[in-house]
C-alpha cells in the first residue's frame, strides 16, 4: 500500500476552496463540495464518448458487446436517473449494505478500465454495483460504486482492482476512505435503511457546508479548521475520512 493519501489531499483542497468562496447558501455549498473533482466536458470527451449523451460503447455495454453479455449472464440491469444499476440475479429484495467501494478512473481511461472492473466484479461475485449514465454521469468522480455485505470482501476486490489497474489514470472521490494510496479505490459507509441521511458523502458535505457558512461571519476565523473540528466532534476522522466508532449512524441519524 502506498504511503501517500491522494484523496485526503483532494478533500482538503475542496474544503479550502469552498471556504474561500462567498456563497451563503448551505445547500449550494454542499452541492459544490459533493461535485468537487468532476472532470470537465472537453471537445475530446464529447468526440470520444459520442454525440448522443449515452456513451455505452465507451463501457462496452452496447448490444452484443462482450461486457454486456457477461453482465447479462449474472446480473439484472436497470436504468435509473443518472445511473445504470446491476444486481446479481435472484438477489434477496432487502439487504443491508455494510460498505461500498468507489472506483474512480479518469473518463478518458474508461474504455480500457471498465471492462477490467466489470470482469473483476463478476469474478468475485460482487452483489451489486452502478455506473454513471451518460457523459455527465461518467465525468463525476464517483462514477462506479459497488456494494458489499462486509469489509473483507470489499477489500479483496479493491486489492485485485488496484493490482489490475496500476497504470490507470486516477480521478479520485473526495470525502471517501483511501484504500490503496493512489485514489483509484476508496470506500464509504452509507446510513442504514430508514435514516434521513441519504449517503455518506452527502451527509459529510452538508455538515461541512453548514459549518463553513456559519463560520464565514467571523472574518478572522480559520474556517477550514472549524469545519474539520466539527466533523471530528461528530465522530469522523477527516484525515482518513472514516467514522471513528461503529455506532456512528446511531449517534448521527440525520
Amino acid at each position: 500500500m502506498a504511503a501517500c493519501n491522494r484523496i485526503a489531499a483532494l478533500s482538503l483542497a475542496a474544503i479550502r476552496m469552498a471556504a474561500a468562496g462567498t456563497c451563503t447558501e448551505p445547500a449550494v455549498v454542499a452541492r459544490w463540495l459533493y461535485r468537487f473533482g468532476t472532470a470537465p466536458c472537453t471537445p475530446a470527451i464529447e468526440r470520444d464518448f459520442g454525440p448522443d449523451d449515452d456513451p455505452l460503447a465507451i463501457l462496452s455495454l452496447t448490444k452484443g458487446a462482450h461486457i454486456r453479455r457477461l453482465l447479462e449472464a449474472g446480473y439484472d440491469a436497470h436504468s435509473l436517473s443518472g445511473w445504470y444499476s446491476f444486481a446479481r440475479t435472484a438477489l434477496p429484495q432487502q439487504l443491508s449494505t455494510a460498505c461500498k467501494l468507489y472506483v474512480s478512473p479518469k473518463p478518458e481511461a474508461l474504455s480500457d478500465a471498465f471492462p477490467i472492473i466489470a470482469e473483476q466484479f463478476v469474478r468475485t461475485e460482487v452483489r451489486s454495483f452502478k455506473v454513471g449514465r451518460g457523459i455527465e454521469g461518467l465525468l463525476r468522480p464517483d462514477k462506479i460504486v459497488a456494494y458489499f455485505d462486509n469489509d473483507a470482501h470489499m477489500l479483496e476486490v479493491a486489492a485485485a482492482l488496484d493490482q489490475s489497474l496500476q497504470d490507470c489514470p486516477v480521478q479520485g472521490v473526495p470525502f471517501t476512505a483511501e484504500i490503496a494510496g493512489n485514489g483509484l479505490v476508496s470506500s464509504g459507509i452509507d446510513p442504514p435503511a430508514g435514516a434521513s441521511a441519504v449517503s455518506w458523502r452527502s451527509w459529510i458535505t452538508k455538515r461541512l457546508a453548514a459549518s463553513l457558512v456559519i463560520s464565514a461571519a467571523d472574518s478572522g476565523a480559520d474556517h477550514v479548521a472549524i469545519a474539520l473540528t466539527g466533523l471530528r466532534n461528530s465522530g469522523i476522522d477527516p484525515d482518513r475520512w472514516v467514522p471513528v466508532t461503529q455506532d456512528f449512524w446511531k449517534l448521527n441519524p440525520s
